[in-house]
């Protein structure tokens, strides 16, 4: 990298250009009194002590007292490391109250989506979504894009998949684990649109596959916005799950437990194939004083229409309605869902 380069980038730092040049020079010559630096530097005599006090404060020059005083440069990799940490930290700061100004105004989170341009960045996305997924996956894609994810979802025997496909006949091998749901697509709904849903946290959408990957231009659409993937995942189940096939269950005994899951409408499929009752744990709010809950009962039954979709929940010799996020008409709103054997 050039010298003129390093100054400009020490710039953006915080530096003045004469304390760029200052701090280069330190590391050219070592240990130096203030006139060395001014003879090979160029900065001006009667500037040169105020620049080596300011690198001082700043933690980029130690002085070595004696006569004559000395000026040595700290280690690059030391200071740098420090200016990137403090950074770092600064930009944490911000975004945690930029986020909670915009939730005292808003009185809710920041949505954020946008706009991804070209064909390989979706794929790197949609693997992205399944490798930070805490609980579950949804998918509804055509079966030449669900082949592109074959290694990410492989990978994860630690959550649920429930797929959506246009499969044949035959059950591809790496899509036969325990912890997968497969329905074969109804028809036309699949054509509609691509939806690859982790969590709560990430969304990923598209139209139509590409025809030509080379020289159409394509563009997907990323959320992470929790009332927007909300949404995302009534139509995934009312549109399509609901709307196909169901040719390969869960194996439900040879899951993981405790198993968590973030959303009614999974958790209350995964019920409809595997059966009642189940010992569970929910954690949410309830509805009328927003109060933080954790119960500990069974899930005796439920109730799943295209508008509803709430479980019963028998706990502490009493049975309260539990729904999901933004549930209004139940008692308790539903934030996890612990099945516990």
């Amino acid at each position: 990298m050039r010298e003129e380069e390093i100054i400009e980038k020490l710039q953006k730092l915080g530096l003045t250009k004469y304390e760029s040049l200052a701090y280069i020079t330190l590391l050219k010559l070592g240990p130096s009194k203030a006139t060395d630096i001014t003879k090979e530097s160029g900065i001006p005599h009667t500037r040169v002590y105020d620049v080596l006090s300011s690198l001082h404060k700043k933690g980029f020059v130690d002085v070595m007292q004696g006569t004559p005083r000395l000026y040595k440069p700290v280690n690059p990799e030391v200071v740098l490391e420090r200016i990137k940490d403090e950074i770092i930290s600064d930009i944490e700061n911000l975004k945690s109250s930029f986020l909670e100004l915009y939730r005292e105004v808003h009185g809710e989170e920041l949505p954020e989506i946008w706009t991804i341009q070209g064909f390989d960045n979706t794929i790197e996305r949609a693997e992205y979504v399944i490798r930070s997924a805490k609980h579950e996956v949804l998918i509804n894609t055509p079966i030449e894009f669900l082949e592109t994810l074959k290694k990410e979802i492989r990978s994860r025997k630690d959550i649920l998949f429930v797929i959506v496909s246009n499969f044949g006949d035959k059950i591809p091998e790496w899509l036969k684990g325990d912890n997968i749901i497969l329905a074969r697509s109804g028809g036309a709904p699949w054509l509609m649109a691509s939806w690859i849903i982790g969590d709560i946290e990430y969304a990923l959408f598209f139209g139509a596959l590409p025809q030509d990957k080379r020289r159409e231009k394509f563009y997907s659409f990323w959320a992470k916005s929790p009332r927007i993937i909300q949404n995302y995942m009534h139509w995934f189940y009312t549109i399509y799950f609901d709307n196909s096939e169901v040719i390969k269950p869960p194996v439900y005994e040879q899951l993981s437990k405790p198993l968590s899951l973030v959303n009614i409408r999974t958790l209350i499929t995964l019920l409809r194939l595997t059966g009642l009752p189940r010992k569970a744990e929910v954690i949410g709010r309830l509805i009328d004083t927003k109060e933080p809950v954790t119960l500990d009962g069974t899930i005796v039954d439920y109730e799943y229409t295209p508008l509803t979709a709430n479980i019963t929940f028998r706990y502490d010799g009493r049975e309260l309605k539990v729904g999901g996020i933004g549930s209004y008409f139940e008692d308790v709103e539903g934030e996890k869902f612990i099945l516990l054997e």
